[in-house]
């Protein structure tokens, strides 16, 4: 297997991988779309909400606001051991007239922020307030989108091309065994940690299911 990366940005990665067929092309595909966990807000306590909105869809909405996310620092819950860190909290106290956005939520912790800072939340009207505290923890995009890192496909190698710019120059060849990977991020991760940490769990998965086979026969 060879594995040749073709353009690297903190939120684009393009790379190809020679050797192997499309079920295991679909299966990396997979676990880095929804395998791979980031931290979400997936709770909020509504102190004061005067927006147009109600608190379900407004905490909808804020759920959505992708956060970077260290893995290395929290832990899943089904997998926390310990003392390992699992949850992390944000506040938000606001008042109108204005649009809250995004960066007016302020983390617990400063590695662990929200990506963007001017997603809109909500409108608030004169005199009007939103007061609340979320509660974000380590998710897989199977249980939910929000937990999703990013996009990933992939496509079977044209049998020439130049570079990413233009794929129809004829001036490089490729075998009909390559397949080129477009990984997109979010932002809560770099497209090279997803693709690390996916590999990570493949590999861990596939060692917990050939000892799983050893222990059947």
């Amino acid at each position: 297997m060879k594995v040749e990366i073709l353009s690297q940005k903190y939120n684009e990665l393009v790379f190809t991988i020679e050797g192997i067929n499309n079920v295991i092309a679909n299966t990396i595909r997979r676990v880095i779309i929804a395998e791979v966990p980031t931290l979400a807000i997936d709770e909020v306590e509504f102190v004061k909400n005067q927006t147009p909105l109600y608190d379900e869809i407004l905490a909808h909405r804020i759920g959505l606001v992708p956060i970077k996310t260290d893995l290395k620092a929290y832990s899943l819950k089904e997998e926390a051991s310990g003392k390992a860190t699992t949850e992390l909290k944000f506040t938000l106290k606001t008042k109108g007239p204005k649009t809250v956005y995004s960066g007016e939520l302020k983390s617990k912790d400063p590695v662990c922020i929200p990506v963007y800072d001017n997603i809109p939340i909500a409108v608030l009207l004169k005199d009007k307030e939103l007061v609340m505290e979320a509660t974000a923890v380590l998710g897989r995009g199977r249980e939910h989108m929000k937990f999703s890192p990013g996009l990933c496909h992939y496509v079977n190698a044209p049998v020439k091309f130049k570079n990413l710019d233009d794929l129809k120059n004829e001036n490089q060849e490729l075998s009909r065994d390559k397949f080129i990977f477009f990984v997109e991020s979010w932002g809560q991760l770099s497209c090279k940690d997803m693709v690390d940490e996916a590999l990570k769990i493949l590999d861990k998965r596939l060692d917990e299911f050939s000892k799983k086979i050893a222990k059947a026969k």
